[in-house]
């Protein structure tokens, strides 16, 4: 069977899991991908769109003629691809399975969609190749679990799985083709586990442990040999410069950790970043992640107030935790990264200037804002529609992916505009002398946001020295790639 994927954006491991798991059971597939220039959920450029792909995309589609088109949704790209599949569904007339976090919270809203005919609502790797066997075979394809229909305008409900829990038996993700597209170049991404032990109600982890009660472990990780040995095969294939490990959480097993950084320093040892939860860290921990060359580490710090992490999102950590942690970091010559969260649901003016307060105290070096978004069916959104944050319309907005977090706030929230203001003004803050600081201070206060997004895009080599930069490497990459390909093309039809 030939499968299509379509994405947009960025590299998705998910959809290279797919891939590799379809090749395994051999299947064939092949990607449309769309570097969305001109919104890459960070930046609204308008003036870029006439630099996107989809006539191309949908031409590269029907010549690879696809028995099925499959997506991975998350919340904020359901918009765009609700653009680009009315075009992909009239050329190819195949079905359309989707799977991805959008889907998981919200199944059956989205098999209303016109152009969708099957979500995966839960792990993919085992569901997607059995549905294409039984399709190959011609079998009944409607009892397959953790997949759901549409069928005679009704909606055929499967069972989940069982979590798949040895995930050593699962192939290295194919990143052949996402790599081809230029999404990648000097970082290599690579998850060595799944699930989170944390709760945070604006994420949507602890939705996927309770809709998965039942089916097995939920934190799982991959045994340190494998994941050497996939780090050794990407390594042949692509010559990068950098390790990220996208784990939610990447501290939570001091035993795991201790064997790991050992071996990763005597046969990798390439610099490598990582995300961290601040009760996590100790200096034994930093000592050993430092040992391995850990260059970089994220810490997610969200608010400067006690109060709303403790109550509002679940994050029961002090502000000292949050400052020794990053002492800790700090001392072991480890870059610091934190992260924060504007516009709550609730939150004051207060508790906003709190968070840029506590970050300073901080001192890391380089400091992302957010402007919280509520994603379906977190405790965070429930929230806010119970509390009259989220009305009708929002509802609705919530549900089609508008919006973003990085983009103004959906909620009905009074301080919004301070909130977007912040968020953006946050990295500059960081970087800025002691001197330019209160000027800084007055520009937030009059809520200068145009300004803040300004200064935010002009000041990113200098901000995120590491990750800023190698993102305009890897659009500018997407953009010659993606310019290549569409004269390719031209010249094919010519």
């Amino acid at each position: 069977m030939k499968v299509l994927f379509y994405y947009r954006g960025i590299e998705h491991l998910g959809i290279e899991y797919l891939m590799s798991s379809l090749k395994r059971r051999g299947h064939q597939y092949d990607l449309i991908f769309d570097p969305g220039l001109d919104d890459n959920l960070f930046l609204r450029l308008n003036f870029m769109k006439g630099l996107n792909q989809n006539k191309y995309l949908i031409e590269k589609a029907k010549r690879f003629n696809p028995d099925i088109l499959a997506l991975s949704i998350p919340t904020n790209l359901y918009p765009f691809f609700n653009e680009m599949l009315p075009a992909l569904k009239k050329e190819l007339s195949v079905p359309v399975i989707a799977g991805g976090p959008h889907v998981w919270a919200l199944p059956e809203y989205v098999l209303q969609n016109d152009n969708i005919d099957m979500v995966c609502i839960g792990e993919g790797e085992e569901a997607l190749p059995e549905l294409l066997d039984k399709m190959e075979k011609g079998e009944d394809i409607y009892d397959t679990k953790n997949i759901w229909f549409k069928k005679d305008g009704r909606i055929i409900k499967n069972e989940r799985r069982n979590l798949i829990q040895d995930l050593d038996s699962l192939p290295f993700p194919d990143k052949t083709l996402f790599y081809e597209y230029g999404c990648f170049y000097d970082n290599l991404e690579i998850i060595t586990g799944r699930g989170c032990p944390f709760r945070c109600t604006f994420c949507n982890i602890h939705l996927q442990r309770k809709l998965n009660e039942g089916k097995g472990k939920f934190l799982r990780r991959r045994s340190v040999a494998n994941v050497i040995e996939e780090l050794k095969f990407q390594l042949s294939k692509y010559d990068v410069k950098y390790i990220s490990f996208h784990d939610d959480t990447f501290t939570t097993d001091m035993k795991w950790i201790e064997e790991f950084t050992e071996i990763y320093r005597k046969e990798i040892n390439l610099p490598f970043y990582c995300f961290v939860f601040p009760p996590t860290v100790n200096r034994r921990v930093i000592s050993m992640l430092k040992s391995a060359n850990c260059m970089q580490i994220f810490l997610g710090v969200d608010s400067g107030d006690e109060k709303i992490r403790r109550d509002l999102l679940k994050r029961p950590m002090s502000d000292e935790q949050i400052l020794s942690a990053g002492k800790i970091i700090k001392d072991h010559k480890i870059s610091l990264q934190v992260s924060t969260l504007f516009g709550l649901p609730g939150e004051s003016a207060e508790s906003m200037w709190k968070t840029l307060g506590l970050a300073e105290k901080i001192a890391p070096d380089q400091v992302s804002g957010y402007i919280f978004y509520p994603f379906p069916q977190t405790e965070l959104y429930n929230y806010s529609v119970e509390k009259g944050f989220l009305g009708e319309e929002e509802i609705h907005m919530v549900k089609e992916g508008m919006g973003g977090y990085h983009h103004a706030s959906i909620l009905k929230h009074p301080h919004k505009k301070l909130a977007a203001t912040l968020s953006k003004f946050i990295p500059v803050y960081n970087k800025a002398p002691s001197f330019i600081k209160p000027v800084i201070r007055w520009l937030i206060a009059i809520e200068q946001e145009k300004l803040a997004l300004i200064l935010y895009v002009i000041s990113i080599p200098v901000t995120f020295p590491f990750l800023g930069i190698e993102g305009i490497k890897v659009t500018l990459r997407m953009m010659w790639r993606a310019y290549k390909m569409r004269t390719r093309l031209a010249v094919q039809w010519y």
